[in-house]
C-alpha cells in the first residue's frame, strides 16, 4: 500500500488527488498487474522517461477488462509522482518517440488547464504518424496521432479513462483567452490557389501558338480532289458550271454598277477577255481529260476482250485433248478384248 500512495509534494488536480482521475476499479487492476509491480516500482521522473521510450503501443484495459496496458500503468505512475510541468511539455515537443509523445498528451489532458491543453495539443494535429492501439479483445488496431489527439479533445472517455470536462474552443475565443485557430492546411490551400492564379496569368500573357497544319491530311485532300478531276465526276462538272454562271453574272453586275468611263470600259473588256481565256483553258483541260478517260476505257475493253478470247482458246484445247484421250482408251479396250477372244477362238470385234 505504501508504494501506491501519491507523492507528498503533489498538488491536487481538479480539486482531488491526481490518482483519483483514474477510476477506482481500473486503478486497482493497475496496482494488481505484473507490469506495475515489476517496472513501475520506485520510478522517478527521470526514470519514467526511459520506460516511456520502451512503449510499443497505446490503449486502456484489454482481455475482458482485466489487464491494463503498460501505457495506462505509466500514466498512473505519472499522476502518482506528478513530475514537473516542463517534463510533460518536453514529452510533447520531442518528435523521436511517438508513444512517449502520446503519453505526455494524455497527461496534459488530465492535469492542465483548458487553455494550456488547446495550446499544447492542437499543434499535434500536424503529426500523421501511425500508432498501434490495443483494443478490448487484445488485438492491435492502427490509429494516427492526429486522430489520437482529436479523441482526447473531443471525446468524454478515452483509453478507458473518464476525461475532465473541456470547454469548447469557441467559448474560449469569445472571452479572448484563445486566438482563432489557424490550420496549416489553410496556408497550403492559399499557396495552391495563388499558384493557380499565377499560372492563369502566365497563360493569359503568353501569345497563343499557331496551330500546326497536318500536311499529310492536306496532301490526301489534294490527291482526292485530283482524282475526282481525272474521273470527271458529274458533280464536279455541275459545280464548275455553277461557278461559271456565277462569275458571268457577277461580271455583268459589276459592269452595270461601274460607271461607263472609257477607263472603266477598258478594264471591263480586259477582265472579260481574261475570264474568257480562263474558261477556254479550263474547257481545253477538261476535253483533254475526257479524251484520256475515253482512251483508257477503250484500252480496258480491248484488254478484257483479249483475255476472254484467250480463255476460250484454252477451254477449246482442253476439250480436244479430253476427246483424244477418250478415243485412245476405247481403242485400247477393243484391242484387249480382241486378244482375249482370239485366245478363246472367237471372232474379233469390229472397230
Amino acid at each position: 500500500q505504501m508504494a501506491n500512495r501519491t507523492a507528498k509534494d503533489a498538488h491536487t488536480v481538479k480539486g482531488t488527488n491526481p490518482q483519483f482521475l483514474v477510476e477506482k476499479i481500473i486503478r486497482q487492476r493497475i496496482y494488481d498487474s505484473l507490469y506495475w509491480k515489476e517496472h513501475c516500482f520506485a520510478l522517478t521522473a527521470e526514470l519514467i522517461v526511459d520506460k516511456g521510450m520502451e512503449l510499443r503501443f497505446v490503449g486502456g484495459i484489454y482481455a475482458g477488462n482485466i489487464k491494463p496496458t503498460p501505457f495506462l500503468c505509466l500514466l498512473l505512475k505519472m499522476l502518482q509522482i506528478q513530475p514537473d510541468k516542463e517534463i510533460a511539455v518536453e514529452f510533447i515537443r520531442q518528435e523521436d518517440f511517438k508513444y512517449l509523445r502520446a503519453l505526455g498528451a494524455i497527461y496534459v489532458r488530465l492535469t492542465m488547464t483548458s487553455v494550456e491543453q488547446y495550446k499544447l495539443l492542437e499543434p499535434l494535429y500536424n503529426d500523421y504518424r501511425k500508432l498501434r492501439w490495443m483494443n478490448k479483445m487484445g488485438k492491435f488496431e492502427m490509429v494516427y496521432m492526429d486522430d489520437f489527439i482529436d479523441g482526447l479533445l473531443t471525446e468524454e472517455r478515452y483509453c478507458d479513462i473518464q476525461l475532465p470536462r473541456l470547454p469548447k474552443r469557441e467559448a474560449l475565443e469569445e472571452v479572448k483567452e484563445l486566438d482563432p485557430y489557424k490550420s496549416l492546411l489553410e496556408e497550403d490551400l492559399g499557396k495552391l490557389s495563388s499558384d493557380e492564379s499565377e499560372e492563369e496569368d502566365d497563360r493569359a500573357r503568353k501569345p497563343e501558338r499557331p496551330k500546326l497544319v497536318n500536311r499529310r491530311r492536306d496532301r490526301s485532300k489534294e490527291r482526292e480532289r485530283d482524282e475526282r478531276e481525272r474521273r470527271g465526276s458529274p458533280r464536279r462538272s455541275r459545280s464548275r458550271e455553277r461557278e461559271r454562271k456565277k462569275e458571268s453574272r457577277g461580271g455583268d453586275e459589276k459592269g452595270r454598277r461601274r460607271s461607263r468611263t472609257p477607263e472603266r470600259r477598258g478594264d471591263d473588256r480586259r477582265d472579260r477577255d481574261r475570264r474568257g481565256d480562263d474558261r477556254d483553258r479550263r474547257d481545253e483541260r477538261d476535253s483533254r481529260r475526257d479524251e484520256r478517260d475515253r482512251r483508257d476505257e477503250r484500252d480496258r475493253r480491248d484488254d478484257r476482250g483479249r483475255d476472254r478470247d484467250r480463255d476460250d482458246d484454252r477451254r477449246g484445247g482442253g476439250d480436244r485433248k479430253r476427246r483424244g484421250t477418250k478415243e485412245e482408251d476405247e481403242k485400247r479396250e477393243i484391242e484387249e478384248a480382241n486378244a482375249l477372244r482370239a485366245k478363246l477362238g472367237l471372232a474379233p470385234l469390229d472397230v
